[in-house]
């Protein structure tokens, strides 16, 4: 089945600099027009493609005109690869896509995706919410962090708790930071609390602060975080591993919105937002007894779960190269980006320390390679990539048969152990690719590195 025809209105290209041709072998309608006919309100505009070249002068202009057309998905195009520096001033000023004019595959979907007629669908909506949070600094295409950033603009206004849930480095505390910037809180201050790195005894303390003789090191009157925070907004992450004791007194703040000084009996009256986050299911805890069921659906009133990156890998290759060019402006060195085999290198990981680790391996490869401006698959750390045996101890086939003789099991399973790895280093871990070279099916590859992997354990 071929591509449904898009109608005339609904994809644009931007009369500049760039070619136009490549556009014209799709089975769509376009119309080519300047920029500067954007600036113009009009209901054409609405849920369309516009695609745009790498002229720099478009960003600012982009910022200018997605006010007065909201419902523009400008979607950068280019022949060759574009500097990270670039790709990310064209990110930030609301480009939702990029895409290489030699991509047919991609194209299309983005044609598809973004062409037809979504006037009343979610699409142009999350696509604006999209461009949205990248303003503020959180970076995704995913149509799951989507529906998480149309869940902060719904409540961010009011002064519910909100329980935030996600492995370990998937963004808490940046979605709690949206929140409260999207709030009427904004002007005040963000605090956040690591409920679980501060002993018990200086957590009371850090929270709800003391008087003056509480305790022999008091010797002045100190504030506590809820105090500092007033009309503001606290975070208290990994609130799972609250001691007990400490929960009967948060139950309180957030039922009465008071509290006491350690070693004071006059009440505090404040005004705090309270946003939680674990990496634990706490219904789970509540079941085991080793968190108040209370306290639990107190702070449960808004639930967010954060996916882990490894269910949103179409957020890898945005994320790689925006923080490539990140540490390459930190380090001041060369701008760099990721070739497409180191993106499939990635893309097939499983990242368990999420969104964190894959900033930290990024920012080592910037520093450990200062002067390229491409990153390819053999600069990706080896910890990264799937795991297979490497060659050492592969010895393929004995130069001769020794007196004891030799294991024909160990060495065919040798041989294939190798040809698999090769392929899949010929094909930057492709398994479709290196499937095809090995001409077996791409289940039957994976059955056999699954098997692999069990015999080297």
């Amino acid at each position: 089945m071929g591509m449904k025809r898009v109608e005339i209105s609904k994809i644009f290209i931007i009369d500049g600099a760039g070619p136009y041709e490549w556009l014209e072998k799709y089975n769509c309608s376009s119309e080519r027009i300047p920029i500067d006919a954007l600036y113009t309100k009009n209901d054409k505009f609405t849920d369309t493609i516009v695609f745009i070249d790498s002229n720099p002068d478009y960003c600012q202009k982009i910022k200018e005109i997605l006010p007065i057309n909201p419902g523009i998905n400008f979607i950068l195009y280019f022949k060759e690869n574009i500097p990270p520096g670039e790709l990310v001033d064209f990110v930030k000023s609301g480009v939702i896509e990029s895409v290489c004019i030699d991509d047919d595959k991609r194209v299309k979907l983005l044609i598809e995706q973004y062409g037809q007629d979504t006037s009343d669908s979610q699409l142009s909506y999350y696509n604006n919410l999209i461009r949205k949070f990248r303003e503020i600094g959180i970076i995704s295409n995913s149509l799951k962090m989507a529906e998480i950033f149309a869940t902060v603009e719904k409540i961010a206004h009011s002064n519910s708790t909100v329980l935030i849930n996600g492995e370990n480095g998937t963004g808490k505390e940046l979605i709690a930071r949206s929140i409260h910037h999207f709030s009427s809180r904004k002007d005040y201050k963000f605090l956040g609390v690591n409920t679980g790195a501060i002993p018990e005894n200086l957590l009371e303390d850090e929270l709800f602060g003391h008087v003056k003789g509480a305790f022999t090191s008091a010797v002045k009157d100190r504030k506590g975080k809820f105090e500092y925070a007033h009309r503001g907004t606290i975070f208290l992450d990994e609130i799972s591993n609250m001691p007990p004791a400490l929960q009967i007194k948060l139950l309180r703040v957030l039922q009465e919105m008071e509290f006491e000084r350690i070693g004071d009996n006059q009440s505090i009256q404040v005004d705090v937002r309270v946003i939680a986050a674990t990496n634990k299911d706490v219904r789970e805890l509540v079941e085991q007894e080793k968190f108040r069921e209370d306290l639990y659906y107190r702070l449960n009133v808004i639930p967010i779960t954060i996916p882990p990156l490894r269910e949103r890998r179409s957020d890898i290759p945005l994320l790689a190269n925006y923080f490539a060019m990140k540490y390459s402006k930190l380090n001041n060195v060369r701008p760099k980006n990721f070739t497409l085999p180191a993106i499939r290198i990635l893309q097939n990981y499983s990242w368990p320390g999420n969104v964190r680790q894959l900033e930290n391996i990024v920012e080592r490869m910037v520093v450990l390679n200062p002067e390229c401006s491409v990153f390819l698959p053999r600069d990706i750390p080896s910890e990264v990539k799937p795991d297979m045996p490497g060659e050492e101890g592969l010895n393929v086939v004995p130069d001769e048969i020794p007196d004891e003789g030799v294991s024909l099991n160990d060495v065919v399973r040798n041989v294939e152990k190798r040809m698999i790895l090769k392929s899949l280093e010929k094909t930057a871990w492709n398994k479709q690719k290196a499937a095809k070279l090995l001409n077996v099916k791409r289940t039957t590859l994976i059955e056999k590195i699954k098997k692999y992997q069990e015999l080297d354990e």
